[in-house]
């Protein structure tokens, strides 16, 4: 007599060990939440990661920046400049045109002191003043750029040049008002403020500086904030609740994913995520963007030459992985969008990395860049006894119901199955069940009958339809077999 048993850690995210007979959790486009209630059916739930609606096409493309403050936004499209008043971004005007390279244009602000929006792209500065509409090409070796009490913020990592603006104007820039390394023999790559503190990111060191109040140059080292973390991508760095996460390296290797606790780099990454990063050809042309929806914070790390994304939830601090699903290549690509921004309309915007796109990115909506729906994957943990061999039946997923279409794609979803007695190496063919049609909220999810024996079985559960994918656990009739 076979026996119902729940799958262990069913809602989990992304973990594939060096040996996956070990383990082979794979999370795609889903992402686990704990719930807060002690009364609740079950401690966790999968949730489908957001999609997308289309709010806008910009020319030339592609997105390479995008800001929002003060009910201004900013994006950068191939060479063009757009500024839009309205949260929406349905009406974008030209403002300018800049240089362009293979790095990210990152945009800034001097606030109401200065009234003026800078920007870097191509390894220019350029500036913008909201009154006089006035936008101008400032200063060359202009890497990165951020603000702090004041100034305009630039980095020249070809030279490892620290460079900041005259106070409250991104239009005055100094030759002497520069600053160069002198804590760390390795050279800066990248920048960020956090708080009241400048991070300067070498290849393997770096250090905050702070507001020292010094003439002429008014900032320095912070005393006792040297780490021996650098940064393995210069725009893998992100602010996050308050802090700063990047992809690091140091003189000892690269690839881990470190986030700050006060002055000191702490390992957020797992042994299987490092083992898949430290894997790829190149990983120096990562970029990483942070956004929050529903209470979670999430990092966004693109890997666009290893056709790779991971995201780190800081509400878990658990790994899963995103990505758009290639039909012709049956494969999971690089997450198309790269660059985000929140306006005051309470609109997360993020911009297509490949094109001129601009997306509404929410859970509320079910839908890719393409307008199809997202695969979904989870593979969950080996169902397994002492290596004794079990027969399979009757695989049950508790989850919402009922959610279907009313027409179309998604008016009878449907659930795929694939499973591997391998370790995760080979599938088998896929089976299809229903998730119930719209309306039936007691609609059972499930895989009836005779699965089959292994010793170790690994499910694929996949979904493509586009409803809100909500599950909270699985249950299988296994019954003990031989040896």
């Amino acid at each position: 007599m076979g026996e119902s048993v729940k799958i262990p850690a069913f809602a989990n995210g992304f973990y594939t060990s060096q040996n996956p007979g070990a383990d082979c959790e794979l999370c795609f486009n889903f992402y686990p939440e704990r719930l807060e209630s002690p009364g609740a059916k079950t401690e966790w739930v999968l949730y489908p990661c957001p999609g997308f609606s289309l709010v806008t096409t910009l020319s030339p493309g592609p997105i390479r920046g995008m800001w929002a403050q003060n009910g201004l936004t900013i994006i950068v499209s191939g060479f063009n400049v757009y500024l839009s008043t309205d949260s929406f971004v349905t009406n974008m005007s030209l403002i300018g045109t800049v240089a362009v390279d293979a790095n990210p244009a990152i945009i800034t602000s001097n606030g109401a002191g200065g009234n003026q929006i800078f920007l870097t792209s191509g390894n220019t500065g350029y500036s913008y003043d909201i009154g006089t509409t006035a936008f101008n090409t400032e200063i060359t070796g202009a890497t990165t750029c951020d603000f702090l009490d004041g100034y305009i913020l630039v980095l020249d990592a070809t030279t490892s040049t620290l460079k900041i603006s005259d106070l409250n104007d991104a239009t005055g820039w100094t030759s002497t008002q520069v600053a160069q390394r002198t804590q760390g023999g390795d050279t800066w790559v990248a920048m960020k403020v956090i708080n009241s503190d400048i991070w300067l990111m070498g290849s393997q060191t770096s250090e905050a500086w702070y507001n020292q109040g010094t003439f002429p140059f008014p900032f320095g080292p912070r005393q006792g904030a040297f780490i021996q973390q650098g940064a393995a991508s210069a725009f893998s760095m992100a602010s996050l609740n308050s802090t700063l996460i990047w992809l690091s390296h140091n003189a000892q290797g690269s690839g881990m994913v470190n986030r700050l606790d006060g002055y000191s780099p702490v390992r957020i990454s797992t042994h299987a995520l490092e083992f898949a990063i430290q894997g790829y050809a190149r990983i120096n042309d990562a970029v990483g963007f942070v956004y929050q929806e529903q209470g979670h914070t999430f990092y966004v790390l693109n890997f666009p030459t290893a056709n790779a994304t991971w995201v780190f939830d800081a509400a878990t601090n658990l790994w899963h992985q995103r990505g758009y699903w290639n039909a012709n290549l049956t494969t999971f690509q690089t997450y198309r969008v790269q660059y985000f921004c929140h306006t005051e309309d309470n609109f997360n915007l993020a911009g297509d990395r490949l094109t001129g796109a601009v997306y509404r990115i929410s859970i509320t909506q079910a839908t890719e860049v393409d307008g199809l729906g997202i695969r979904r994957l989870r593979r969950f943990r080996a169902v397994s006894q002492d290596e004794k061999y079990l027969f399979y039946s009757n695989l049950q997923f508790d989850m919402e119901t009922g959610t279907a279409l009313s027409a179309g794609q998604g008016s009878d979803p449907q659930l795929m199955l694939s499973w591997s007695n391998d370790g995760g190496h080979t599938f088998s063919s896929e089976i299809w069940a229903s998730a119930g049609v719209r309306g039936d909220y007691g609609a059972r999810a499930m895989f009836r009958g005779r699965l089959g024996r292994a010793r170790n079985r690994v499910f694929d559960l996949i979904v493509s339809d586009p409803i809100p994918w909500r599950i909270n656990s699985a249950f299988i009739d296994v019954e003990e077999g031989t040896w």
